[in-house]
């Protein structure tokens, strides 16, 4: 209608600007067909024609910053010639088609997009621990593996382990729905190494290859088995591309009011995977269940945390700052304010090496499961920029910002919600501060917002500016954690709770776990 409302000499590039505009939001906001997905790309697009930064995958944003928009009437200029205006009718005629073409993709032009999960079964519905299957096992823990090992241009051995692969009896065991959503998906992970990263089909067939692994896990989750698969497109530097498999040992639930997530525990099944991931949790921004590696909370309990039980410091760095006296001072008063928290949550456990671990790995698990479940929550609405983290951060749109906002509200979360060991998450945070660091990670500026705020809404006086210019001044950071280090759980609960509320502009709601 308002493209009606357009000279035939203008509208032409008014079409095609549009046209661009729908390319761009479509590959930001998806493919999603129904109606209400058509009317999201075509408000993002709107918002990428007027220039407005937005979060275009986020529905919810999206509808928010259209309805904000301010759409004025096009002018109505007067047609030059006949022969313009003839001109004109030719080039709409053209660009409609192309129009068309753009706003049914994901449809007609066959683009996969992952249908609704179906019901989940077993643990998956109510919790504990899944069904394990030998064979799976078996293909997940080296067949799986074995094939990305293959060269690409290996053809032959290629082809003999797709073939393989594809029609392999342990799924075909579990019915026809898992059969083909497993073989599926191995043929478009052929697909996807095949083209590589420079075709310009790529990218189509990595969001392809995404859905067909979403949809693997929710068959499998079906069925109650306890395997859950992950893909790395290329995106994170610290992972090989390709497929994760992961065992999953335990599902558990979380709340926040009347909302409810599943968190997976897990464990990777692939050995040439150990170690290549070094966090304690995952959530993807698709709709999948987060994830605990339980791997890395092992390491982290056995290197980190029982040593400081034991009576040895919490290391903080290797730098000549971590060796100097403000430095060991920092790491002793972390030692100690860990461990007194370690000590009231172990309680008579702290006498056993092995009750003592086993308890340590429960509470950390349900400290990651909150944090992880904190993003999933988020993933549904659009969190607010704080203003004090865009000199760190930088501009709201950008990536680094995004990641930086959406891990605060994680951690911030994590340290309210966590009744036994608050200090300890706020410690493990502040080591990313305190190490040195070419250009700081997202954390190491979360843990700078996270110490100077908990420090603000517990009267603790600033000594100055922090980060000048990215560079954080360790000596004026630990001025203030120092501090933080003696104050009790209840009260750096709380005043996370307040600094969360403060940040993102509504009141935190903790997350408990759905016992």
């Amino acid at each position: 209608m308002a493209l009606a409302n357009i000279d035939w000499v203008l509208r032409g590039l008014a079409r095609r600007r549009l046209e661009t505009a729908l390319l761009d939001a479509t590959l930001a906001a998806g493919t999603d067909e129904r109606v209400e997905g058509a009317r999201h790309r075509l408000r993002a697009a709107a918002l990428v024609t007027a220039g407005e930064p937005c979060e275009l995958g986020d529905a919810n944003a999206v509808a928010q910053a259209y309805a904000a928009l301010d759409i004025r009437s096009a002018p109505r200029l007067p047609i030059a010639t006949g022969l313009v205006a003839t001109f004109g009718v030719v080039m709409s005629m053209l660009v409609t088609f192309t129009m068309v073409q753009v706003v049914t993709a994901g449809g007609d032009n066959g683009e996969y997009t992952r249908p609704e999960p179906p019901a989940p079964s077993g643990a998956f519905r109510v919790g504990g621990t899944p069904t394990v299957d030998a064979q799976i096992e078996q293909v997940l823990a080296t067949e799986l593996p074995a094939l990305e090992a293959v060269r690409i241009t290996d053809d032959a051995e290629r082809t003999r382990r797709v073939n393989a692969l594809r029609e392999h009896r342990a799924f075909a065991a579990h019915g026809g729905a898992l059969a083909n959503a497993w073989r599926e998906m191995i043929d478009t992970y052929d697909h996807w190494r095949e083209i590589g990263g420079s075709n310009r089909d790529s990218l189509r067939a990595s969001r392809e290859l995404g859905a067909r692994i979403s949809v693997v896990s929710d068959q499998l989750a079906a069925r109650g088995l306890g395997y859950f698969l992950d893909v790395e497109l290329g995106y994170d530097s610290r992972r090989t591309p390709g497929i994760y498999a992961f065992r999953v040992e335990d599902v558990g639930f979380v709340l926040r009011n009347d909302d409810r997530v599943r968190v997976l525990g897990v464990r990777r099944m692939n050995p040439a995977d150990q170690g290549a991931v070094t966090v304690l949790g995952m959530t993807t921004s698709e709709p999948r269940d987060p994830i605990v590696l339980l791997d890395e909370v092992d390491e982290k309990v056995r290197t980190q945390i029982i040593p400081v039980l034991g009576g040895q410091p919490y290391s903080l760095g290797d730098d000549s700052w971590a060796r100097s006296a403000r430095g060991r001072k920092v790491s002793a008063a972390a030692s100690e304010a860990i461990r007194r928290e370690l000590h009231t949550a172990l309680g008579f456990d702290v006498q056993s090496l092995e009750r003592a671990s086993a308890r340590c790995r429960k509470l950390v698990s349900a400290s990651i499961r909150h944090h992880e479940a904190q993003h999933g929550f988020d993933r549904e609405r659009r969190l607010p920029y704080p203003a004090a983290l865009a000199p760190m951060a930088g501009p709201a749109h950008d990536e680094f910002a995004i990641r930086t906002r959406y891990e605060l509200s994680g951690y911030l979360s994590q340290i309210a919600s966590d009744t036994w060991l608050p200090q300890l998450t706020l410690w493990n945070l502040s080591r990313h501060a305190f190490r040195r660091q070419v250009k700081p990670v997202e954390e190491a500026y979360v843990a700078v917002f996270v110490i100077e705020g908990l420090a603000r809404h517990l009267e603790i006086p600033s000594p100055g500016k922090v980060v000048t210019a990215g560079a954080i001044d360790r000596d004026r950071l630990a001025a203030l954690v120092l501090p933080l280090s003696q104050r009790s759980t209840t009260e750096i609960r709380s005043a996370a709770a307040a600094l969360w509320a403060e940040a993102f502009e509504a009141r935190l709601v903790r997350i408990v776990d759905d016992q």
